[in-house]
């Protein structure tokens, strides 16, 4: 893995950004303490599983927000409407 500085990748981001477009992962830095990495994609399949892991743990936080006993909250219940709504 290279290593740049803040300063370098600001200087000079493009070709830091074809190097790793070319398989280069790179670590940015300020001093020596890191603050970013650069990697690159692997493979489309790779995003659509992230894409999946992401929906998935959404789908669980959301379920945490509302149990099994919630109501069921219909039309009739909104108060005011909100008037720029489009279903």
């Amino acid at each position: 893995m290279s290593t740049a500085t803040i300063e370098q990748f600001q200087s000079d981001p493009a070709s830091l950004l074809a190097a790793v477009e070319h398989g280069e992962p790179i670590l940015i830095s300020r001093g020596a303490k890191p603050v970013a990495r650069l990697l690159p994609v692997e493979e489309a399949e790779s995003l659509v599983v992230e894409r999946e892991d992401w929906l998935r743990a959404a789908e669980q936080n959301l379920s945490l927000a509302y149990g099994p006993d919630e109501p069921e909250y219909g039309p009739e219940k909104i108060v005011e409407p909100n008037p720029h709504y489009q279903p």
